[in-house]
């Protein structure tokens, strides 16, 4: 049908249909059903080379999402439920785009860059990536983020860890592969061990920090307010650090706090015998 046809009829298109309706179900039935098939064809095919193509541990794979401290054999675990579902890797995203002919740009680095030229500091990195087709026009979006810190304020290696962020979550958007796939997630692992570690390493600090001599004098008031016997006090100290603490000078934060706890205890008690803390 010519377009002079078209005009007399008043017929048009199913492309013509599809630009001017606002919304696809508006669309008249047979061309919204042609449509679904259509894009049911090509979204098999499409699963099916991915299967085919990608490969496992290079251009995906599953992440052990378990903490350390719960599972010591991280990638080595045999617990497949310590793992997350397979993960999309940059390689793998970049093939993807690669076969179905799209490109990738990054609107918002250019303002990064800028930012760091000028000496601003920054701490966090927010990057937009679009898959853009062969006539320039977008088809999909995504976002990454990235901390710094995490990267010791190497803001070049910050840049490049936000881009993949942002590439990987674009892919998915645009092909609906987030039945199959999830976000790269290994960043999110290794944000999480760091701050794990973070908090052990203040813990640890908060274990070795001795009493200040204010808390000493409040230890020692407490201990005559209570009418206790300071020296079996003192005993029931070392027995129960295994002769870490000789003097309550000596006292760690941690064990102080113990300490203060089991003083109204032995208050109660008419005589003050040795235990070990429990």
């Amino acid at each position: 049908m010519n377009s002079a046809t078209q005009k007399t009829t008043g017929v048009k298109s199913e492309q013509e249909l599809a630009v001017i309706s606002a919304n696809p179900l508006d669309l008249p039935a047979e061309t919204f059903q042609a449509g679904l098939d259509r894009r049911k064809q090509n979204r098999s095919a499409l699963m099916s080379w991915v299967r085919e193509a990608l490969i496992e541990g290079s251009d995906f794979g599953k992440i052990h999402v378990v903490s350390r401290n719960k599972c010591q054999a991280g990638k080595h675990c045999q617990n497949p439920n310590h793992f997350s579902k397979p993960s999309l890797f940059k390689p793998g995203a970049e093939k993807i785009c690669g076969m179905l002919g799209v490109s990738v740009r990054y609107p918002t680095l250019a303002d990064y860059e800028q930012t760091a030229l000028s000496g601003t500091q920054l701490t966090q990195i927010i990057i937009r990536c679009e898959i853009v087709d062969a006539s320039n026009r977008v088809i999909a979006d995504g976002v990454g983020a990235r901390l710094l810190k995490q990267d010791n304020g190497d803001i070049n290696k910050s840049l490049k860890m936000a881009e993949k962020s942002a590439h990987i979550d674009a892919t998915l958007r645009m092909a609906g592969l987030s039945e199959i796939f999830t976000q790269d997630i290994e960043d999110m692992i290794q944000q999480r061990e760091a701050v794990s570690v973070q908090q052990a390493t203040t813990e640890l600090k908060t274990e070795f920090k001795g009493i200040s001599k204010s808390q000493h004098q409040r230890l020692e008031a407490r201990i005559n307010e209570l009418g206790l016997d300071r020296e079996r006090v003192k005993k029931w100290m070392i027995k129960a650090s295994h002769n870490r603490f000789n003097n309550f000078m000596e006292l760690s934060q941690v064990f102080y706090q113990k300490l203060d706890k089991k003083l109204e205890d032995f208050a109660e008690r008419t005589t003050l015998e040795p235990e070990v803390m429990q």
